[in-house]
């Protein structure tokens, strides 16, 4: 697992990483919405990939400095390799990433309701009204820390 800016990614990775999200946020959940939103350029990437050098694994974080946050976007693990712990590697490298880098007070993300649980283990609490966003019913989630 590696991260990058950017400015960093190669043309090759942008589109992996636009490929895996489509794949799986727009075709596979058959959710109809605008992937790309411009805050991919003022992200950091997390990507993961197999023997073959084909993406598994993405993520993305970007910080909010007017709400004063850090938030988790866009994580998708490729079908072959769900349930096999890539998820929350992934997740932990970025929390401890986020935070060693920023004293910010908060961490969020908006997660899909049937993923909500997987992030309830990994420190995080939901938090506001559940909301539809592109056909698939969210809510919102904060890092609270794990005991």
């Amino acid at each position: 697992m590696y991260r990058k800016t950017f400015e960093e990614l190669s043309k090759d990775e942008l589109y992996a990483l636009a490929t895996l999200r489509q794949q799986v946020f727009i075709v596979e959940q058959n959710s109809i919405y605008s992937d790309l939103d411009d805050y991919d350029q003022t992200a950091i990437h997390y990507l993961d990939v197999d023997p073959q050098d084909k993406l598994i694994a993405y993520a993305r974080y970007r910080k909010i400095p007017q709400l004063d946050e850090v938030k988790i976007e866009r994580v998708v693990l490729a079908r072959q390799v769900r349930g096999l712990g890539l998820g929350k590697s992934l997740i932990v490298t970025m929390l401890k990433d986020i935070q060693d880098e920023y004293s910010l007070g908060k961490i969020t993300l908006s997660s899909q309701i049937d993923a909500s649980e997987f992030y309830r283990r990994l420190g995080f609490a939901e938090f506001g009204e559940v909301y539809d966003d592109g056909g698939i019913m969210h809510v919102g989630m904060v890092y609270q820390g794990v005991d």
